[in-house]
């Protein structure tokens, strides 16, 4: 191969890879005004359970928190065609680029050359093509997906109470959406999402539980004990009610034998992230009739188990005292217990 060739064909290439770099520019910024709304919508929700006068409204939470679910999952699911086609298009270049620099590499095997030279070809060679590859499938093809581009959360993962640390507390924002409805004397416990890997423990007639009044070091203790002894929501077993609420039947009011007027309801709602109780106050029951009653959180109260964050009490606590936990319990991260 002539050396006005060999020139044509780095001239390719060059060309080619200022073309990429070109469209790489402006897919990241298509995707960019994508990534801030997602992010601001995050920050929203994560502030929403701490508005002042949250409960005035009754109802208007969970609306506002379904509102912005649904945004959140149309500009992270949106079909960006053309940035497909581009990143497509780039993917396919890059691989052509591979191919010119094989052709130049083998090229240059042909003439006699010392062996030290050929291992520092052979070796370029690798290199420089593993690093195209992994850029073609990993870096372009990333940039399909918003939520890989600003390292989001997914949307199956912003309704997993079970995941830590994604800038959210879906097991709050689970708790002040909640809701309460009679039926036929049986309790149903509603969120406007079909949250998933929330427990829950209900007490009709603020009914004392042992593990209620705990200290920071005996829910410590516990914690894995309310994971298994709580009863688990299934997020595809929910009924609807006329609403579009997913509702849960949790509790008989037969099992008390009476209906009395003046009814404080507590429900305790648990996950890896850790432990809010909503309080709902019903003053008039429906008892046996077809009637239907909605009662919305006053109260709610978080004790979060699995935070980690240099300023939080409970994870200081936990590192400066992780030697008072029982030899039988594991070790495990959701304690926040940290390596010394």
């Amino acid at each position: 191969m002539t050396g006005g060739t060999l020139s044509i064909l780095l001239s390719f290439t060059s060309g080619i890879l200022s073309l990429v770099g070109l469209m790489s520019i402006f897919i990241s910024m298509n995707s960019q005004h994508n990534v801030q709304r997602s992010r601001e919508i995050l920050w929203s929700l994560a502030a929403l359970p701490y508005k002042k006068d949250l409960f005035l409204e009754k109802g208007a939470i969970g609306k506002e928190v379904f509102r912005k679910y649904i945004l959140y999952e149309q500009i992270i699911n949106e079909k960006q065609e053309f940035s497909k086609i581009i990143i497509g298009f780039a993917q396919i270049a890059l691989v052509f680029c591979a191919l010119i620099w094989i052709t130049l590499a083998f090229n240059h095997f042909v003439i006699d050359r010392s062996l030290l030279e050929q291992f520092f070809l052979m070796g370029g060679l690798l290199v420089t093509v593993l690093f195209v590859l992994y850029f073609v499938i990993k870096i372009l093809g990333d940039l399909k997906s918003t939520s890989k581009v600003g390292r989001l959360p997914t949307v199956l993962e912003i309704i997993d109470a079970d995941q830590i640390n994604i800038g959210l507390s879906i097991i709050t924002l689970a708790a002040i959406t909640s809701c309460l409805r009679i039926v036929q004397s049986t309790i149903y416990l509603g969120f406007p999402l079909p949250f998933k890997n929330i427990r829950i423990n209900l007490s009709v007639l603020n009914s004392d539980e042992e593990w209620i009044r705990q200290t920071m070091g005996d829910r410590l203790k516990n914690f894995e004990y309310c994971m298994e002894k709580f009863k688990k929501l299934e997020p595809n077993k929910f009924k609807l009610l006329g609403d579009d609420y997913c509702w849960y039947p949790v509790y008989s009011l037969k099992e008390e034998g009476k209906y009395p007027n003046g009814v404080l309801v507590t429900v305790e709602m648990i996950s890896q992230e850790g432990l809010v109780t909503t309080e709902f106050y019903v003053e008039d029951l429906p008892g046996d009739s077809d009637s239907s009653l909605s009662i919305f959180p006053y109260s709610f109260n978080e004790q979060f188990i699995n935070r980690i964050s240099e300023l939080d009490p409970f994870s200081i606590y936990s590192e400066r005292n992780s030697s008072d936990v029982p030899d039988e319990l594991p070790k495990r991260p959701w304690y926040n217990l940290k390596k010394k």
